[in-house]
């Protein structure tokens, strides 16, 4: 093989600007790191151990963080090593390592907030049926499926990318994204824009069936009681906001990687494009942990013992 077409590491530029922020940002990333920890396995394990949580939306929710947790992770000690070292290289290995599991976390997170919404959708249109429309079998086969799936399509991306014989290794964003090893190839990459495309259409799919169906809710909430419509709302406002962020840091993510807008400065369009995997992991925990009143009381009778016979009379 011609060695000026395999590269066996990448140069991740960003990094190179920082100088001596590089403190700044490694002390911030830890402290957001351990943040994201603390909130997400905090909520995980409340959901695992209080009986009263072992819903189908509560194992949705459940199986979301776990999905943040992963991706994060992966994100993180990687974002934490590079803040630390001179030179930011990257090798081959480890950048599609880094690329599978970002993609996995990316994918995950929409069909878990998919199958969030069609539990919603069930449990709010068909409130007398909700047991037998999603029993525990149906939740469990939605979860696998939520998973099997991404990971076998993000597979086959990965498989197509580190096929490729590329003539460069310099990467524009502060983690290995796969549009940026594709944009360094010396070959044709007309199955990888096929296979990208048909992913895309696969994935926006979910995307509308979530619209639709907060949509649908929205419309029977506004037509209901005001103590429905209230009950109906606050259930379903943590999943809105979620959702919300997350699809509005993968269309910035898209727009900017591929069309690669100039009229942002470079720091402005890092932080926007690290949003999902940043901030909402941060937020997800919050939201629903002060939003969802099950959730509420749990946190409040486990970490606020005090509180309780004033929670009781609530």
């Amino acid at each position: 093989m011609d060695n000026s077409s395999y590269i066996a590491s990448f140069i991740l530029v960003p990094f190179k600007d920082m100088g001596n922020s590089k403190h700044v940002y490694f002390i911030a990333a830890l402290i957001a790191y351990l943040l994201m920890l603390t909130f997400n396995l905090s909520l995980i394990l409340l959901i695992l151990f209080e009986k009263s949580l072992h819903e189908p939306m509560y194992i949705f929710l459940c199986n979301l963080l776990i999905c943040a947790l992963v991706g994060c992770t992966n994100f993180y000690i990687k974002l934490l090593i590079d803040l630390q070292t001179d030179v930011p290289v990257v090798s081959r290995l480890v950048c599609f390592t880094q690329i599978f599991f970002l993609y996995i976390y990316f994918s995950v997170e929409i069909t878990i907030l998919t199958v969030m919404a069609y539990d919603r959708f069930i449990a709010i249109n068909v409130p007398l049926l909700y047991s037998t429309i999603i029993s525990y079998a149906k939740a469990l086969k939605l979860i696998i499926l939520a998973w099997i799936y991404p990971i076998c399509c993000v597979s086959i991306l990965i498989s197509l990318s580190s096929s490729l014989k590329l003539c460069g290794n310099t990467i524009n964003t502060v983690y290995c994204n796969n549009w940026e090893i594709v944009k360094l190839s010396c070959t044709d990459t007309s199955a990888n824009n096929v296979y990208g495309s048909v992913a895309f259409g696969m994935f926006l799919l979910p995307i509308l069936f979530i619209l639709y169906s907060y949509i649908k809710i929205l419309v029977l909430c506004w037509n209901s009681s005001r103590s429905h419509k209230w009950k109906a709302f606050q259930t379903c406002l943590p999943h809105l906001v979620t959702f919300t962020f997350f699809l509005c840091s993968i269309v910035f993510e898209i727009i900017e990687s591929r069309l690669r807008l100039k009229r942002t400065s470079d720091v402005v369009s890092t932080i926007a494009s690290l949003e999902s995997v940043i901030i909402s992991p941060l937020l997800n925990p919050l939201i629903y942990g002060i939003i969802l009143p099950e959730i509420r009381r749990r946190i409040i009778h486990v970490f606020f013992p005090g509180k309780k016979q004033t929670l009781q009379h609530r």
